[in-house]
């Protein structure tokens, strides 16, 4: 029950993953033209990139992690008692 499980975690938060990367992209690369030099006609341009992870992406990221632990973990074995009634 737990790998069902963890594997439907997986496979949610990758889903979740792909869909937010398509409907919502927060890293778009944005240029800016800092300086043009008028004799040569060189333009400097900077480009700008947000470093780190958007908190958006949390959310599937655990459920990954957790997903991840529940497929990997084995099942412990239950150690039958016996029980001797002596009458």
């Amino acid at each position: 029950m737990k790998r069902a499980v963890g594997m439907f975690f997986i496979i949610q938060s990758l889903l979740t993953y792909f869909i937010m990367d398509a409907l919502y992209a927060p890293f778009k690369v944005t240029d800016e033209i800092i300086d043009t030099d008028l004799k040569t006609g060189v333009t400097t341009v900077s480009y700008e990139s947000p470093s780190g992870i958007h908190l958006i992406y949390v959310i599937p990221i655990l459920t990954f992690i957790l997903g991840i632990y529940f497929v990997l973990t084995e099942k412990k074995k239950r150690e039958l008692k016996i029980q001797h009634f002596y009458n």
